[in-house]
């Protein structure tokens, strides 16, 4: 291994400190405010959610505003605890939204639709950026519990796009825990060079040190196989 490879990535701070200091702070939920709607409003017109422009694709509803607030407070629930402190954390099934906010199941077929139609990547990517509106801005923390909730659908890309945004409240479980390929293109040449030894050198056998320190990269690099809805950040 190079010597200078932990800190010529930064690894440190990518896979330790980052994850624990780049969480968006959580805050009581609170219908969007008619600034926080007009940022927001031309995302959702632009990518046929609710308010699609004449003659394009995209569905049309009575009261996009109301749903879109549905959705932030559903995916911001988080499941009770239960008595004794056993079975609380993580995000709360959407049969615990309130029946004000609309019946449970239009509401997650919107935002399932919404995530096919790449809303919540959207706008992830737009409240990250240094010169979005502070009503923008705003949102950052129910965008984030917006993207987790969808990662099944919206796939690997997701947990990359928050990554590199350094918006870990998107992910689902602590960082390190989610699968990695930009940090697998990292290790890549290790792996490669151990490789290219063992072909020319068939007698070498690879210290037990090595081995350790290459199933650990390979953990990091694949994430866990199950994650647990108490992972998630608050």
């Amino acid at each position: 291994m190079p010597p200078d490879f932990v800190a010529r990535h930064d690894l440190w701070r990518r896979l330790y400190l980052d994850p624990l200091t780049c969480l968006t702070p959580a805050h009581g939920w609170a219908p969007m405010t008619d600034a926080e709607w007009t940022a927001v409003a031309p995302y959702l017109r632009a990518l046929g959610c609710g308010l699609a422009l004449p003659g394009r694709a995209g569905e049309r509803m009575a009261d996009p505003r109301a749903r879109l607030d549905a959705i932030f407070r559903a995916v911001t629930l988080k499941r009770p605890t239960a008595p004794g402190g056993h079975g609380g954390g993580g995000r709360a099934a959407w049969a615990a939204l309130p029946a004000a906010f609309g019946p449970a199941d239009t509401v997650s077929r919107s935002y399932r639709r919404w995530a096919h139609r790449e809303l919540w990547l959207a706008l992830l990517w737009a409240v990250a950026q240094p010169g979005a509106p502070a009503a923008l801005r705003a949102l950052t923390w129910r965008v984030c519990c917006a993207v987790r909730r969808g990662i099944r659908i919206m796939g690997l890309r997701a947990v990359v796009l928050a990554r590199r945004l350094r918006l870990f409240s998107a992910l689902p479980a602590p960082s390190p825990w989610l699968p990695d390929p930009e940090l697998s293109e990292l290790y890549r040449p290790i792996f490669l060079r151990v490789a290219d030894r063992l072909l020319a050198q068939p007698a070498w056998r690879p210290p037990r040190w090595l081995f350790r320190l290459l199933r650990s990269m390979q953990a990091l690099c694949g994430g866990r196989t199950r994650l647990r809805r108490d992972w998630e950040p608050a």
